[in-house]
């Protein structure tokens, strides 16, 4: 059985989570807080601590998750759990046309092609296409330029497709694997694209959560939006360090114990890195 509950996409936001409301109760009963241990990771999404955008809106496709802001036109995040049997569906599943369009469902603004055309920037997907093939549903959602950023070319096929590429190891290890990605917006020093202004993100970030017999260990890459070619190694570094510079409280759903451990170290052992 997988760890992580496939159920985290039909969630509420962490705010007005009934789970999390409820935890302080469920911990009364050792065994309650075991079930409730079980049953909550993956169930919960981020939590936003810093001014993202006026109205960003949680939209619920059928692999992943996404908080949208309407005033990049680009996600904040992207939420989603990989398990190994995805993994094997996918690998196993005919190619499947791409075709990036806008989320037909939602009236808020959104990029265009023409924002991207000439535009010297790739159309990087944050939920991994490749890792929504086991759904010819979920992979047509993920083309939807609210799960798509403008990304360096040398980064979206360096280090970016390596550290996807580490995501699909890990759940096939682990049996699953937590993932929350999105864009980092610092200085804005790669400007706007396309007649829409969609600005361009100056980093790119991936958390990956996963539990063994010893517990929950968590990673995090930060990869500078360029054609700084990074290894894996050198892109990895704590959930802390993500968490302050995306302005999100990852894994708040977590016992607090937990997550002050596993969010301020890392081991570079049990990644393989």
């Amino acid at each position: 059985m997988s760890f992580f509950n496939l159920n985290c996409y039909f969630c509420y936001p962490i705010k007005n989570c009934p789970q999390k409301r409820n935890l302080q109760k469920m911990k009364k009963s050792l065994l309650l807080t075991t079930l409730c241990l079980f049953l909550y990771i993956g169930e919960c999404i981020p939590e936003n601590v810093g001014n993202l955008s006026k109205d960003p809106i949680i939209i619920k496709y059928s692999g992943f998750i996404v908080q949208y802001n309407p005033v990049t036109k680009q996600p904040n995040w992207v939420d989603y759990t990989l398990t190994a049997e995805h993994v094997e569906m996918s690998n196993n599943t005919p190619k499947i046309s791409r075709h990036f369009m806008q989320d037909p469902n939602l009236t808020l603004p959104q990029a265009t092609p023409a924002d991207y055309k000439d535009s010297g920037w790739v159309r990087g997907h944050m939920a991994r296409r490749q890792d929504m093939k086991w759904s010819e549903q979920a992979v047509k959602e993920s083309d939807y330029y609210t799960n798509i950023c403008p990304q360096n070319d040398v980064l979206n096929n360096g280090v970016w497709h390596q550290i996807e590429n580490l995501v699909r190891h890990v759940a096939t290890q682990y049996d699953s694997v937590h993932v929350i990605c999105g864009p980092i917006f610092t200085n804005n020093t790669n400007g706007y694209i396309g007649p829409s202004r969609i600005p361009v993100p100056d980093y790119f970030f991936k958390t990956l959560l996963i539990k063994d017999a010893k517990g929950y260990h968590a990673i995090a890459f930060l990869c500078p939006n360029s054609d700084k070619n990074l290894a894996m190694k050198d892109a990895a570094c704590t959930v802390d360090r993500i968490e302050s510079m995306a302005e999100i409280d990852v894994y708040s759903y977590l016992p607090d114990k937990t997550e002050s451990f596993i969010e301020s170290r890392f081991e570079i052992s049990i990644w393989g890195l």
